[in-house]
């Protein structure tokens, strides 16, 4: 299979460069990721200016470029450009460096990247470790993408949607199939320096419903939860339809 791998830490991160260099093993790997540090990002794209890139040389993969752009260029740059001719029969983002369950999706920037593939027509995933600390873990998941990927495929990934799939921060007891859960924070900003503010929270978790990627994860289970772009209300639109119309 042709594999795009992407992520929002960085080209150089132990993330990306453990799972480029499992798959490598069966796959034809290709690399094309932010030049620095992107996380956070969201599904952001460079419309106002110029994307430069550096073609970087690699015994195992196909292709290993590093660009200046969003996790959501890079994946327009592999499909648009540099893979046109011959495109990814899968996209998959990560292995970032920490949690994205839960609320976290709205600004990531792994999750977008694998949306970005699913939007151009590419089977995609997103798979984070969600503890940095549990630095054994992106060998684990690394491997455990790489024995199951035929099995998270071969349902068939419905158009403009992808898999979100995050490791626990011990060495799993197995895959649960989950929704998402919405953790809201307890953001603050903090005065770092002279009018410069700086944003720390933590993720709160009370009352949250157990079949979610945030519960399952923290109970030692690799989660998978299929997203879409599609985020339309349907049962709020039909609510003001009732009640708006006519």
């Amino acid at each position: 299979m042709r594999i795009l791998i992407t992520n929002d830490d960085g080209i150089n991160s132990v993330g990306l460069t453990t799972l480029a260099d499992v798959l490598t093993e069966d796959h034809e790997v290709y690399v094309i990721a932010p030049l620095s540090q992107k996380s956070a990002s969201g599904h952001g794209i460079s419309v106002y200016s110029p994307i430069t890139y550096t073609r970087l040389s690699s015994e195992k993969y196909s292709l290993r470029i590093a660009a200046d752009g969003t996790p959501a260029d890079c994946v327009k740059l592999a499909v648009l450009y540099f893979m046109k001719g011959e495109l990814p029969d899968l996209v998959i983002s990560g292995i970032n460096e920490g949690a994205n369950i839960g609320s976290d999706i709205i600004y990531s920037g792994t999750v977008s990247a694998a949306l970005e593939g699913a939007y151009l027509g590419i089977p995609s995933i997103a798979v984070s470790n969600i503890s940095r600390a549990f630095t054994e873990g992106y060998t684990l998941a690394a491997n455990m993408l790489k024995d199951n990927l035929d099995k998270f495929l071969s349902v068939g990934m419905p158009r403009f949607s992808a898999l979100n799939i995050n490791y626990p921060p011990v060495p799993h007891k197995g895959i649960k199939f989950v929704k998402m859960g919405i953790n809201p924070y307890s953001d603050c900003y903090t005065e770092v320096a002279e009018q410069s503010l700086l944003i720390s929270g933590q993720p709160m978790t009370v009352g949250m419903e157990e079949d979610t990627d945030v519960i399952q994860v923290r109970n030692g289970y690799v989660t998978v939860s299929p997203i879409t772009l599609d985020r339309n209300d349907y049962a709020f639109l039909e609510k003001m339809k009732r009640n708006m119309e006519g």
